[in-house]
């Protein structure tokens, strides 16, 4: 019996391909270091036209604090409080977060410490 199982494939609907699927979704991973505290710093820009569609976070720091995922208009759509010194939180969603075309996702942090930030996901 042959398995035509695909895995991380992700189903599309849109003018151009009324269906088509994507493999290996999450083909971008992103990873930032920081040492001081951050306001509003971006940390991923899609390409002109795209849309990110965000698939897993992971983040890390040094000493406590809140970290704070900002989406285009300065929105807040996470918010991240690592309570310990070498506190280290991810998240992996079934679902993507499906941002607006062109919007980038930036980073605020409460205190300075170094601060680990991995995103995955793709632009599409």
């Amino acid at each position: 019996m042959d398995n035509n199982t695909k895995l991380m494939s992700i189903v599309f609907s849109s003018e151009e391909n009324p269906l088509f699927t994507r493999e290996y979704a999450s083909d971008i991973v992103l990873f930032q270091t920081f040492s001081t505290a951050q306001t509003n710093t971006a940390i991923w820009t899609p390409d002109s036209g795209k849309s990110i569609f965000l698939t897993a976070f992971q983040v890390s720091a040094s000493v406590p604090l809140t970290i704070q995922l900002k989406r285009g208009g300065n929105n807040s759509f996470l918010s991240i409080i690592l309570t310990s010194t070498l506190a280290t939180y991810g998240e992996s969603y079934p679902s993507p977060i499906k941002f607006n075309p062109d919007e980038g996702i930036s980073v605020t942090t409460s205190a300075a410490g170094t601060v680990n930030i991995s995103l995955m996901g793709y632009e599409f």
